[in-house]
């Protein structure tokens, strides 16, 4: 059986971002968890009109979730507090990150915020968004001085 050898430069990679993981991420037995900004994943799906934005909260509180929409920038926002574990134990493996998030998605055009829906169920918010009227553009007579 023959094995291609590894390619070092991938392995480099490799090793450079589990050091980076390793060192921001790190949690120290003096505080239990190191609370690092986290960003939950999310699709965007678009048509013409409408739009459909799902992110995946899985633990976080919906009361604790905030939607926001500025022109065509929608940001959700919260925060995913970490479970009180028993006194004697801890994490042989942390892969779950806690704390407060933020994630901003940028739509293709301006929505209108008067139409905004918004609906949390099993761990999975989905914004649905519908595109602003475009506006009413017109040509301004200008008036002779005095014409009133």
């Amino acid at each position: 059986m023959s094995r291609e050898p590894s390619d070092p430069l991938k392995s480099l990679q490799h090793e450079v971002e589990r050091l980076f993981h390793d060192l921001v991420y790190r949690r120290h037995p003096a505080s239990h968890f190191a609370e690092p900004s986290w960003s939950p994943a999310a699709d965007l799906i678009v048509s013409e009109r409408t739009a459909r934005a799902i992110f995946e909260l899985a633990g976080v509180p919906r009361e604790s979730v905030k939607v926001r929409l500025r022109g065509n920038v929608l940001e959700v926002s919260g925060r995913r507090t970490p479970p009180q574990e028993p006194a004697g134990t801890h994490y042989h493996r942390a892969e779950i990150y806690f704390g407060d998030f933020r994630r901003v998605v940028e739509l293709p055009w301006e929505a209108d915020a008067g139409r905004v829906e918004a609906v949390y169920r099993d761990g999975l918010l989905e914004v649905r968004l519908r595109r602003a009227p475009a506006p009413v553009r017109r040509e301004i007579e200008i008036e002779e001085p005095g014409a009133h």
